[in-house]
């Protein structure tokens, strides 16, 4: 998983002490692939069916470990993620200086 999905876990998490995912530890390996999961299909559409199918957990133990992990509900968890990971891309892309967007380099009169 990477770190940024990491910090992000662990600023969502209940203690905020770091990135703890709880008991049991089969449905907190499901939970931990299911993340893994939902961050290679962002850019597509994700149903909870598809959340369900995908980790094999039931409803109550898919809506359990977001709960306890992240203090949201799958579809809140998934829309949070693009949000931040979007945050991210747009911090990352360069800016142009509105100075160099005004110069015309024909001009010669400086």
């Amino acid at each position: 998983m990477p770190a940024s999905y990491k910090n992000l876990l662990a600023q969502l998490s209940p203690s905020h002490t770091g990135y703890q995912l709880n008991r049991p530890a089969a449905n907190r390996q499901k939970f931990e692939e299911l993340v893994e999961w939902i961050d290679a299909h962002l850019d597509q559409p994700i149903t909870l069916n598809d959340l369900l199918q995908q980790s094999g957990l039931s409803m109550y133990e898919l809506t359990t470990q977001f709960m306890l992990n992240t203090k949201l509900l799958p579809l809140q968890f998934i829309k949070t993620l693009r949000k931040y990971k979007a945050d991210l891309e747009q911090v990352n892309q360069p800016t142009i200086d509105n100075t160099y967007a005004l110069f015309d380099p024909r001009d010669t009169s400086l």
